[in-house]
């Protein structure tokens, strides 16, 4: 029975790594893929860049991997001395994208495309300029205009950044013929930028005049999704070398490893509190001296300190959660080492009780926010499956180690 159990853990294990990599590398690939979205690398010509310098300042660009790529030198005289001005002629709506998107489904949705290729539109900037280095950016400071001049005062994010900061939205209309967006390199109280290599990675996105979103059901917003992820990974290919990719992965793994292992947890760290809290009846005699003269005595007992051992098992926990990645290996390596003998202490182990105890965590925390928002129904349904999840699983749990203990 040890090697079947063995041997479902090692396939659900490894599928589940197969799954979260594969979404991981899907999730990065939607960063940079092409979407009804203008972009500034990919959409805007020489012509339409206009740089203002002052005070010596000097700055080159050129356009790598859909991303405008800055090498400035400036003294600090002003913030201003280095000043951008990107112009978008001609903005209209391309609804090639959204049609592919919906495939045979786009005909039922044709007075929404219509309005969007009509225009006007409400837009926004998603922008984000990046430094050089991975980790660390200094203190530097940048500011960003939108289509209506309005200022956005950031901080440079690292190069392995893949997020945009976004504007307030602002009307775009045809007769408008072109929407101008601006970047200064420094920020007013704050100074100018240090000299050196920067990435601008920024799109203009248009949106319906009245902010509606396109109505879709459930079926037709995973269809998008899914055939959004497959372009996504066919543009940028996997990337697997990528760090910020890992990085991600890793992420991920500590985010859905804790609904995988939470219940175990929880259990784990019930053990650790009361144990810290019991103690072992140790005590410690301290005496004081000053200057050699004796001046008091007293005692400390290692136990019953609720508040250090509700510390103790918080930091645990959190142990616990960082190093799920590192645990998944370890058991995936214990899982083939018992492919090919017997592991007495598995039997102790109950895949149906702890399953059940993790489901019944989640319903009892969808039950709570349910009463905590006046969803008395759904919160009572979900506080009381979850609460008998829990004590049939501690059953079972319970009785499992008694017998294998």
């Amino acid at each position: 029975m040890s090697r079947v159990k063995h041997l479902i853990a090692l396939a659900v294990k490894l599928a589940f790594l197969v799954l979260v990599f594969a979404a991981t590398m899907v999730m990065s690939a939607m960063q940079t893929a092409t979407t009804d979205a203008i972009s500034i690398g990919r959409d805007i010509n020489k012509e339409y860049v206009e740089i203002v310098t002052e005070n010596g300042a000097e700055v080159s660009w050129e356009v790598v991997d859909g991303e405008l790529v800055f090498d400035i030198r400036q003294t600090g005289d002003k913030y201003d001395d280095i000043s951008v001005f990107l112009t978008f002629p001609n903005v209209e709506y391309d609804s090639s994208f959204i049609r592919s998107m919906l495939g045979d489904d786009a005909g039922e949705h044709e007075e929404f495309i219509s309005e969007m290729e009509n225009g006007p539109w409400l837009a926004h900037c998603n922008f984000c300029l990046k430094g050089e280095s991975f980790l660390t950016v200094g203190n530097n400071t940048y500011t960003f205009f939108d289509g209506d001049m309005n200022k956005y005062v950031k901080s440079v994010s690292s190069s392995g950044a893949n997020t945009t900061d976004q504007t307030e939205g602002f009307t775009v209309s045809r007769e408008d013929g072109a929407v101008t967006i601006g970047l200064i390199f420094g920020a007013e109280g704050e100074g100018a930028m240090d000299s050196g290599r920067y990435t601008l990675t920024a799109d203009l996105k248009l949106l319906h005049p009245e902010g509606e979103q396109l109505d879709l059901g459930l079926l037709e917003q995973a269809g998008v999704i899914l055939k959004f992820g497959a372009r996504a990974v066919s543009e940028a290919g996997m990337n697997i070398f990528n760090v910020t990719n890992w990085l991600v992965f890793y992420g991920m793994l500590v985010l859905l490893g804790w609904f995988v292992y939470l219940w175990r947890d929880l259990r784990a760290m019930a053990k650790i509190f009361f144990a810290i809290l019991d103690g072992d009846g140790t005590s410690v005699i301290v005496r004081t001296y000053i200057n050699g003269v004796f001046s008091e005595e007293y005692t400390m007992s290692n136990g019953g300190n609720f508040f250090i051992a509700a510390i103790v098992t918080v930091l645990c926990y959190v142990v616990f959660l960082v190093t799920i990645p590192i645990r998944m290996l370890i058991h995936i390596i214990r899982d083939i080492i018992y492919l090919f003998a017997e592991d007495d202490s598995i039997e102790g182990f109950s895949l149906v009780g702890n399953f059940l105890g993790s489901v019944g965590i989640y319903a009892l925390l969808v039950g709570i926010v349910g009463l905590l928002s006046a969803s008395y129904a759904v919160g009572g349904i979900g506080a009381g499956i979850g609460i008998a999840l829990c004590i049939i699983a501690r059953i079972l749990c319970k009785r499992r180690e008694e017998e294998y203990g």
